[in-house]
C-alpha cells in the first residue's frame, strides 16, 4: 500500500498540525454541539480528506468515551471503506443537479448500521449552478441523522449562499517542520536509509502538502540508499546552490549570467512554476533574515550551513531591490498561466530585476544603457521579447472569453449578496480588459453610481481576479447612445417629478447588505 495511504492519521491525535481545527472540532464533540454541515477548505494534502473520516469515526464510534477508538465495528468499517452510512463524493466527476438530486432521494434514508450517514463532497467548487442551488434546499433543512462534510481547495468559487450555511474550517499548509516529522515517523517504520539532510530536501520540496511529502519518500523508498545526487534528479527541482548562484547574480546586476543560470536549469528539466516558486521562497527567507527573524523563522529549516550563505546573501540586496525583485517574480508567476514558452515571464522578471537600479528614486535607466542591456540579453536567451516596459500583452479575447464562461457564476453570486446588482449586470457588458483593469459599459448613470460603491466593487473585483487569475480592478463607462429631442424634453420634465428623484436617491444609496 502506497505510503500516504498506509499511514493516514486515524484520531486527530494522530493528525500533525492544523491546531486549530483540531481544538474546535474536540469542542464541538465533546460539548455535543457539532454542527450539520461543514466546509472544510485549504491547499491539496494538508489533511482534509482524512480529517473528514477521523470526524465520521468520532460521530459514530461506539465506545463514546474514546471516539474513535479505531477498534470498533464502525470505526474499523470506515477505516477500510466498507461502511455504507460514509458516502464520499468526487464533485468533479458528479456535478451536475440530477447527481445532487439522487443525493437528496438518498439522505432521506436512515443510516443502515451508523448512527448519522455521513456525506463527504470532495472538491465541492466544481459543482454547477444548478447542482449547488439544489444542494442549497438540502442544507437549510437537512434531516437529523446527516451531516456533511464539504471539503475544497478553493472556496472562492462557493456561493455566498452555500458558505452561509456550513461551519468552515480552514486548513492550513503545513510547515516544513511538520512534514519533516511526519516522515521521520514513515522512515523509521519502514527502516529506509536516508539522511537527515536529505530527508530535508524531501520534506521542502512537499510545498506544504504531507501528501506529496509521502508520495516523494515513497517514490524513493524503492531506491534503497538514498544519496542527494540521485534525490535531486529524482525531483527535477533546483538545488540550493543553483538557487543561491541565480539571486547572486540577480543581486550584482548580472543580466548574462542570471539568464545562463535559467538555462541551465531548464535543461536539467526544472519546471519554470517549480523554479519560479523556489526563487520566492528564497527571497523570502532573505527578507526574514534581513529583518532580525533569520535565526527564529530560517535557520531550523535550512540548517546551519546554508543558513550561513542566506545570510551573506542578504547583505548583498537592498530591501527595495529585494521586494522589487519579489514582485517581478510573484508577476512573472501570475502570467506564467497565459503564455506558451513556459519560461519566457520568468526570463523578463530576471532582466527587469537586473535593469533596476540600486537608488528606487532612479525609476528608468539612460535610454542607450537600456538598449546595450537589451541586446546582451537577447544574445544570450533569443527567445526573449523585450519591450520598452518589459511588459507581456494580455490576451483581452482570452480574457473575455474566460468571463463570459463565467458569467453565470458571476451572477449568481451577485444575487446572493445583492438582488439589484445582479439585476443590474444583467444591462451590462465588458468593454474591455486590460493587464490589471476590467472596463465596464453601462447603460445609465445611476449603474455607475451603482458600481462604485465600495461593497458592490469589493465583491466584483474579487470574483473577476479569481477568474482572471490575477489582480483586478474595475472601471465603468458609460454606452455611447445618440441623443433625440423628445429626450432631452423627457428629462426636463422629470428634473421635476418627485417619484424620479426618490428613486434617483434610492439607486445612488450604499447596496444593502
Amino acid at each position: 500500500m502506497v505510503f500516504y495511504r498506509k499511514y493516514r492519521p486515524q484520531s486527530l491525535d494522530e493528525l500533525i498540525g492544523q491546531e486549530l481545527v483540531k481544538q474546535t472540532l474536540l469542542a464541538a464533540h465533546a460539548s455535543g454541539k457539532l454542527a450539520h454541515a461543514y466546509l472544510f477548505c485549504g491547499p491539496r494534502g494538508t489533511g482534509k480528506t482524512s480529517t473528514a473520516r477521523i470526524l465520521a469515526k468520532m460521530v459514530n464510534c461506539l465506545d463514546e468515551k474514546n471516539a474513535p477508538c479505531n477498534k470498533c465495528e464502525l470505526c474499523t468499517s470506515i477505516t477500510d471503506g466498507s461502511n455504507l452510512d460514509l458516502i464520499e463524493i468526487d464533485a468533479a466527476s458528479n456535478r451536475g443537479i440530477e447527481d445532487i438530486r439522487s443525493l437528496r432521494e438518498n439522505i432521506k434514508l436512515a443510516p443502515a448500521k451508523a448512527k448519522k450517514k455521513i456525506y463527504i463532497i470532495d472538491e465541492v467548487h466544481m459543482l454547477t449552478n444548478d447542482a449547488f442551488n439544489a444542494l442549497l434546499k438540502t442544507l437549510e433543512e437537512p434531516p437529523s441523522h446527516v451531516l456533511f462534510i464539504l471539503a475544497t481547495t478553493d472556496p472562492q468559487k462557493i456561493p455566498q449562499t452555500i458558505l452561509s450555511r456550513v461551519q468552515k474550517l480552514e486548513f492550513k499548509l503545513a510547515k516544513v517542520e511538520d512534514i519533516l516529522q511526519d516522515l521521520k515517523n514513515i522512515v523509521s517504520s519502514e527502516k529506509i536509509k536516508i539522511a537527515d539532510e536529505e530527508l530535508l530536501l524531501v520534506a521542502q520540496a512537499a510545498q506544504g502538502s504531507f501528501r506529496d511529502g509521502e508520495k516523494l519518500l515513497d517514490q524513493l523508498s524503492s531506491m534503497g540508499k538514498i544519496d542527494r545526487e540521485t534525490l535531486e534528479k529524482m525531483l527535477l527541482g533546483s538545488s540550493f546552490d543553483a538557487i543561491a548562484q541565480l539571486i547572486g547574480s540577480i543581486a550584482k546586476k548580472n543580466t548574462t549570467d542570471s539568464l545562463r543560470a535559467l538555462h541551465e536549469q531548464q535543461s536539467l528539466g526544472v519546471v519554470a512554476k517549480d523554479l519560479n516558486l523556489s526563487l520566492l521562497e528564497l527571497l523570502r527567507q532573505l527578507i526574514l533574515i534581513q529583518n532580525d527573524l533569520g535565526e527564529e523563522l530560517v535557520k531550523i529549516d535550512v540548517g546551519v550551513q546554508k543558513f550561513e550563505i542566506l545570510v551573506n546573501l542578504s547583505k548583498e540586496f537592498t530591501t527595495a531591490d529585494l521586494i522589487k525583485t519579489l514582485d517581478n517574480l510573484q508577476e512573472s508567476l501570475e502570467k506564467g498561466k497565459f503564455v506558451p514558452i513556459a519560461y519566457l515571464p520568468l526570463e523578463v522578471a530576471v532582466v527587469k530585476s537586473c535593469l533596476e537600479t540600486k537608488d528606487v528614486n532612479q525609476q528608468v535607466l539612460p535610454s542607450e544603457h537600456v538598449q546595450e542591456l537589451k541586446e546582451e540579453v537577447l544574445s544570450v536567451a533569443p527567445a526573449i521579447i523585450v519591450s520598452e516596459t518589459s511588459n507581456i500583452e494580455i490576451n483581452d479575447s482570452l480574457d473575455l472569453q474566460k468571463i463570459e464562461e463565467r458569467w453565470t457564476y458571476i451572477l449568481e453570486t451577485a444575487r446572493s449578496f445583492n438582488y439589484s446588482l445582479e439585476a443590474l449586470l444583467r444591462s451590462v457588458k465588458i468593454a474591455r480588459c486590460e493587464e490589471k483593469l476590467v472596463v465596464i459599459e453601462v447603460p445609465y448613470a445611476f449603474h455607475q453610481r451603482m458600481l462604485e460603491v465600495p461593497k458592490s466593487r469589493d465583491m466584483l473585483e474579487s470574483i473577476l481576479s479569481d477568474i482572471l487569475s490575477r489582480p483586478i480592478r474595475i472601471s465603468t463607462i458609460l454606452a455611447k447612445r445618440s441623443v433625440k429631442r423628445e429626450d432631452v424634453a423627457n428629462i426636463e420634465v422629470a428634473a421635476d417629478d418627485e417619484l424620479v428623484r426618490l428613486a434617483s436617491e434610492i439607486f445612488s444609496a450604499d447596496a444593502p447588505n
